[in-house]
């Protein structure tokens, strides 16, 4: 309830109609989305590679770049071309980082369970709700922003100057008719479910944020510290990258076989988020032969799932070749979960890590830093992240 408004979002929200409304909407804007991803994700990409190449060869942490374009993507995907400067954007992406590192210490997470501790000194408690506060205020502007059309508009809800309101006037003269956020304001009549009511919109647009950034970042952040202990398979990558026509892009996966089991190979082993979200049991029921009372919680552990010796050959090891072969246990690939609580957006974020992951590639060879390869043991918290890790990108000649 500390981070969700009462429960009103997809991940930890129960299952009300207003709930359903809410999956129904995100769902079928993120549908409608898909249409104009590929450019979005190539241009997207092209900026990711030109902020690694202003770092020239010296030895960098691509996490917060990474986190950074991530944001940047679901920002463009829900906001279309009225999106907010990169600084804002940037100050907003670390917020997030933040928030989900803080929520994820236990000092925390048992405020849920037993509420009369809040009344306890508690710095964690401070830095999470400020950073809440922080959190709510970008997206209430970005809702204001969206629902207004003319500069008198503009300038009345955010007391911008007229130089201000001219600029985003012609960013964008009226509201998008195709993003997200229009769908989920009940303005695009190809998309059921909307308009949702203004906290389940908050909501919403909170949870595409952080279920698109950090998790995203982390996933493409393990594909480039597993490369860089397998120097051959970068090279391999990059010949089939090369003899391919043009970039990558989302519907590429045929082509381009060895990048997609490359993605899925890393959200095997490191999946974004470990343990996914406590469950509860709605009724009595059972659950690999074992009884499942009506409330109990239930927290399935991905990360064990997905390297079951009983499935999966060699399963801590990072071999992508795996999944290229006939008779790939890819049905027990559940990276996102399954069912009505799985992640809306697996699709963005496959498709993403596709196009990003193989456009470093094209333009660049991974090489350790002065500390050598990274290490691959996860860092605990609510997304599994790889330990902080420098390296140098160098430029190779482009395909």
């Amino acid at each position: 309830s500390l981070v969700s408004q009462g429960g009103r979002d997809l991940a930890l929200g129960g299952p009300c109609p207003g709930w359903r409304q809410q999956r129904g909407a995100v769902r079928g804007a993120l549908a409608r989305a898909g249409g104009h991803l590929g450019p979005l994700l190539w241009l997207q990409g092209q900026e990711l590679c030109e902020e690694l190449r202003s770092h020239g060869e010296a030895p960098l942490d691509p996490f917060e770049v990474f986190t950074f374009h991530t944001c940047s993507t679901i920002a463009r995907l829900l906001f279309g071309d009225l999106v907010p400067p990169p600084g804002e954007l940037r100050a907003f992406s670390r917020c997030l980082g933040e928030l989900l590192q803080v929520w994820g210490h236990s000092s925390v997470r048992a405020l849920d369970l037993l509420p009369p501790l809040r009344a306890l000194p508690n710095p964690g408690l401070r830095k999470l709700l400020r950073l809440v506060q922080h959190r709510d205020a970008f997206v209430e502007a970005q809702i204001r922003r969206h629902q207004v059309g003319s500069p008198k508009e503009l300038g009345g809800s955010q007391g911008g100057t007229p130089q201000h309101v001219s600029s985003l006037c012609q960013e964008c003269p009226s509201p998008p008719p195709d993003t997200v956020l229009a769908a989920l304001l009940g303005r695009d009549p190809k998309v059921q479910g909307g308009p949702l009511s203004p906290p389940r919109l908050h909501m919403a647009l909170v949870d595409l944020f952080i279920g698109g950034t950090e998790t995203t970042a982390a996933a493409l952040g393990w594909a480039v510290a597993f490369l860089l202990h397998r120097p051959e398979l970068q090279a391999r990558l990059r010949a089939e990258l090369e003899g391919a026509q043009g970039p990558p892009g989302p519907g590429d996966t045929g082509r381009l076989p060895l990048l997609q089991a490359t993605v899925s190979e890393t959200l095997r082993l490191r999946p974004p988020a470990p343990l996914a979200l406590p469950h509860c049991a709605l009724r009595h029921t059972s659950l690999g032969g074992l009884p499942v009372v009506a409330g109990t919680v239930l927290v399935p552990n991905l990360l064990a799932a997905q390297q079951d010796p009983d499935i999966w050959q060699h399963p801590e090891a990072f071999l992508p070749e795996r999944f290229l072969g006939p008779g790939a246990p890819s049905r027990s690939l559940l990276p996102f979960g399954c069912g009505a609580r799985s992640c809306p957006g697996e699709g963005l974020a496959r498709a993403e890590l596709f196009v990003f992951l193989g456009l470093i590639l094209r333009e660049f060879r991974l090489e350790p830093g002065p500390g050598g390869p990274p290490g691959l043991r996860g860092s605990p918290g609510t997304v599994l992240r790889c330990p902080p890790f420098r390296l140098r990108m160098v430029p190779c000649q482009p395909p």
